[in-house]
């Protein structure tokens, strides 16, 4: 018999992130999360564990749609918003 793995994928509404979860399973469970914020992200932690007990694989494919603009042509706001979704320091 297989063993029930429980991942949580951030990002995974599109693209690898979405690839992923469906790799998982193929009828994934969906919780909105803004990553940007520490408290969305704890509540999704929470919902998480609610839900399916502590993860066994936790994996972390959030991103943004890039403005196109060059790096030294983005204002101070839109850099910040990147390194907040993408988890930068």
């Amino acid at each position: 018999m297989a063993e029930v793995c429980t991942a949580v994928v951030i990002g995974g509404t599109s693209g690898i992130g979405h690839a992923i979860a469906l790799g998982f399973a193929p009828a994934a469970r969906f919780f909105g999360t803004y990553v940007g914020d520490a408290a969305s992200v704890g509540a999704l932690a929470r919902a998480a564990e609610e839900a399916f007990g502590v993860p066994h694989v936790v994996i972390n494919c959030a991103g943004m749609q890039q403005s196109g603009k060059r790096v030294l042509d983005q204002d101070l706001d839109e850099d910040a918003e990147m390194w907040r979704v993408t988890g930068g320091r």
